[in-house]
């Protein structure tokens, strides 16, 4: 118990729209809150949840293969971010050199760097760092000893703990490791000892979660009820040395025949999300579906599972895999997701690879929309709320006739006086940020210090709302 409260104070102290806990109620700790997040929404009624799907930007990929020595050509089991110190994008990706592979030659696999000012247009800087035949002056980074089969990189979350900008983890023959760096080409283990003591086939990443101060790293399960089919497994740490056992996690349920090959997970507001790597192993053929949690250990999909990230059309460069790197790059309004696209599916051997993006609005994953033609209503759960803190929502408004409205409930689910539907100024037009209020009342102005809200949907979609402070921007 003495855990629990020790818990439930540290997310209580992080700031304002607190989801409230009652004993074992799970909260949500900030902003933006997430209609998706069983924690913060109480009920639906005509209301449905929906995946928006990634937008693909131009027919063409933005990074191809360039030399013989690059094998199938680049593909993202890696990691995009934009580095605010140094104004870049940078990327670290993956190559696979088949003859390698099938002679059992060191470095059937690399990874390698390539940088942008703007995110669409890349260079591949010669490193200097790995001797490779013929072509010396490469942009491959060496890591391991005989082969580094996929990566995941972070900006280093606590630079008082661990050394160097960008920490990393990434296969290598022995399992898993961690490494660091200054610079974001030249790494060196963290600790000798693997982090995952064995093979984990797949993109294993790991994400820092601040609310509870500790890693969870995502990878394959050692044990199976079957055959050796694809699921995904996490696993703690508070020092990045010292891991849980992995525990599976996610595995198809009664109605899917497919496989999970992995699973990219990043933050977004109080939220794990995860992009499912879905794989077909008759077909060979694999898409993106999207997941989220509370936790990173309890994970959601909406049962008829929609595409996040589709496969391109017949004859399409990424016609037979899409694999999504592990998180977004927010640039302004907008969400990058940059992704690797194969011709042909995982079965074939000589199968060309190239990177590409996608995008997405701003905290548009996951949305609520009326279900038919009557208007839809959510209901949060109680809400904390502190003085001087604004009420304000994503939406997507219908310009013929479109409406958003909300009104404030007490806990016994009461209408508070002054701020009922008939009252609120109802919202016309879509945005990030639309403020809501009633008839000029802001949420502060409310007589209560918890309360529900209760959304109503005419034509409109709702994705997040956020309580904000009227000095914050």
């Amino acid at each position: 118990m003495r855990t629990l409260l020790a818990i439930i104070f540290a997310i209580s102290s992080i700031g304002p729209g607190i989801v409230r806990a009652d004993g074992y109620q799970i909260q949500a700790a900030k902003g933006p809150y997430f209609l998706c997040d069983e924690r913060v929404t109480e009920d639906r009624w005509l209301a449905e949840r929906f995946v928006v799907p990634l937008t693909k930007q131009g027919d063409e990929p933005l990074i191809v293969k360039e030399h013989e020595w690059e094998g199938s050509g680049p593909y993202l089991n890696g990691s995009v971010l934009y580095d605010p110190e140094a104004s870049l994008y940078r990327m670290w990706y993956c190559v696979w050199n088949s003859h390698n592979y099938y002679n059992k030659l060191p470095f059937s696999y690399n990874v390698c760097y390539a940088e942008s000012d703007d995110g669409l247009h890349w260079s591949k800087p010669a490193l200097g760092v790995f001797d490779r035949e013929p072509d010396p002056d490469n942009n491959c980074i060496k890591l391991g000893t005989d082969k580094t089969q996929a990566i995941d990189v972070c900006l280093n979350p606590c630079p008082d703990r661990y050394p160097g900008r960008f920490l990393a983890i990434h296969n290598q023959n022995g399992g898993v490791f961690a490494s660091t760096s200054e610079d974001g080409k030249s790494f060196t283990f963290l600790d000798e000892t693997p982090e995952i003591p064995y093979h984990s086939d797949t993109h294993n990443n790991f994400v820092y979660d601040e609310i509870r101060d500790r890693w969870l790293l995502f990878c394959r399960p050692r044990a199976y009820a079957g055959d050796h089919k694809r699921r995904v497994s996490m696993q703690t740490s508070t020092d990045l040395t010292n891991w849980t056992h992995e525990r599976t996690i996610l595995v198809p349920t009664e109605t899917e025949q497919p496989e999970y090959y992995g699973m990219g997970v990043f933050r977004l507001g109080d939220l794990f999300w995860g992009i499912l790597k879905v794989y077909d192993r008759e077909t060979g053929y694999m898409h993106g579906e999207l997941a989220w949690s509370g936790d990173g250990e309890h994970w959601t999909q909406i049962p008829t599972h929609p595409e996040f990230l589709a496969r391109g059309p017949e004859g399409a460069w990424d016609h037979g895999m899409v694999i999504a790197a592990d998180e977004p790059v927010i640039t302004g309004d907008e969400m990058r997701f940059y992704y690797s696209g194969a011709a042909l599916s995982h079965h074939e051997t000589e199968n060309p690879h190239a990177i590409s993006l996608a995008t997405a609005p701003l905290n548009r994953l996951v949305g609520l929309r009326p279900s038919g033609d009557e208007p839809g209503y959510v209901l949060t759960r109680p809400l904390e709320l502190l003085p001087a803190y604004d009420l304000t929502v994503n939406t997507i408004v219908s310009e013929d006739n479109g409406t958003l409205r909300a009104e404030l409930r007490d806990d016994n689910n009461h209408t508070l006086e002054g701020f009922s539907l008939e009252e609120c100024d109802a919202i016309t037009t879509s945005g990030y940020d639309q403020p809501i209020t009633w008839q000029g009342k802001t949420i502060a102005q409310a007589p209560a210090s918890e309360v529900r809200i209760r959304f109503e949907l005419t034509d409109a979609q709702l994705f997040t709302f956020d309580l904000q402070s009227e000095s914050a921007e």
